[in-house]
């Protein structure tokens, strides 16, 4: 199956769901096939790989696809031979973890146990 004929698929398979969900869908795996043509496999091969078209079409009319909230990359490669040991790669973020918000109702919780513990060493003073 090629390129063409694969996307015509899951077009007409995918026609009950929102156009801009179909558009998302149809992108995704248009990417996951572009990626893999980078990396050296044929498009066959990459259309292979996603699967069927009708049973990705049942899966997201079926809502069995969980769609990620972040993008992933796909991780199809192509081994590469080598000479050289293999360079280890370190990646560093330089994204700042975000900061833990305290719901209301937690900050009002303690405020008010601490109120109480207040009361209680004031009550033991007297």
């Amino acid at each position: 199956m090629n390129r063409s004929d694969f996307f015509e698929t899951l077009h007409h398979g995918l026609r009950s769901l929102p156009e801009d969900e179909r558009a998302s869908i149809i992108k995704d795996l248009d990417e996951h096939i572009a990626i893999s043509l980078e990396n050296g496999i044929s498009e066959a091969d990459a259309i292979a790989l996603l699967g069927d078209p009708n049973d990705i079409i049942e899966q997201y009319v079926q809502g069995a696809v969980v769609v990620p909230k972040r993008v992933q990359q796909p991780i199809i490669q192509k081994a590469m031979p080598q000479d050289d040991p293999p360079q280890v790669q370190v990646e560093t973020k330089t994204e700042k973890p975000a900061t833990k918000q305290i719901s209301p109702f937690k900050i009002v919780l303690i405020a008010g146990m601490c109120f109480i513990i207040l009361m209680l060493l004031l009550d033991a003073l007297d």
